[in-house]
């Protein structure tokens, strides 16, 4: 395992708290096995039954939901470190109901969950605590469906593009920071129309609210 990968899995919820050694110990009594992936490429589909986690070792992911007139939502997105799959966690778990797609050229450690949570023996001292971990991870991912909410709420269109630009300068300790989305995977986000998004973005410029150039952006003042 390379030291690439094995700071990676520092940076996880997953294995937060673990030396190199009981990190790689971890990985032994596991049996997990990495895959790449393209980018565009489905990595989990919304028929699949999920038997097993992933962990981001490299690249950029989405996670996607398509409604019932066929738009396109893009619920959130993971980066190295981040955690793909957990709702196989869930006893009796069928189909998903969302995809995860390579945004970037990716690759995912995949673990199986049985190996986790439900294995027919003890596998390792270290599994008390990735359970632990995995408890953690939940509350995060909970707290990340609150602020996606907090966007989708708000009515105006204008507030919605604020909202998320000052999450993203408040995640970045920065006023200025880039997105990790083009304007069409911005307005997949943001639920609302491209064209309308791109207007706003300009009236917005023009008004001195914020600058930008690409997915980089700088906000200036809010309402």
């Amino acid at each position: 395992m390379s030291k690439m990968y094995i700071n990676s899995f520092k940076e996880t919820a997953l294995f937060k708290g673990f030396s190199e050694q009981e990190i790689v110990q971890s990985l032994a009594c596991l049996d997990g096995y990495s895959q790449a992936y393209r980018k565009k490429e489905i990595i989990i589909n919304k028929e699949e039954r999920l038997h097993s986690i992933g962990v981001v070792l490299r690249g950029t992911l989405f996670m996607c939901k398509e409604d019932p007139m066929g738009m396109r939502f893009i619920f959130s997105e993971l980066n190295a470190g981040a955690i793909v799959g957990e709702t196989a966690l869930h006893a009796g778990q069928q189909q998903t109901g969302y995809e995860i797609t390579a945004a970037t050229d990716c690759e995912v450690l995949f673990i199986r969950i049985d190996q986790i949570v439900r294995p027919g023996q003890v596998i390792c001292s270290l599994r008390a605590r990735i359970i632990e971990n995995l408890v953690s991870l939940i509350l995060h991912k909970n707290q990340e469906l609150y602020d996606k909410l907090d966007i989708v709420t708000h009515k105006n269109l204008r507030n919605k593009i604020l909202y998320y630009l000052q999450q993203q300068a408040k995640k970045n300790n920065s006023p200025s920071f880039t997105i990790p989305f083009s304007r069409e995977e911005l307005a997949y986000y943001l639920g609302v129309d491209r064209s309308a998004l791109s207007r706003e973005l300009s009236r917005m410029k023009a008004e001195g609210f914020l600058t930008y150039s690409r997915n980089a952006f700088r906000v200036l003042q809010s309402e």
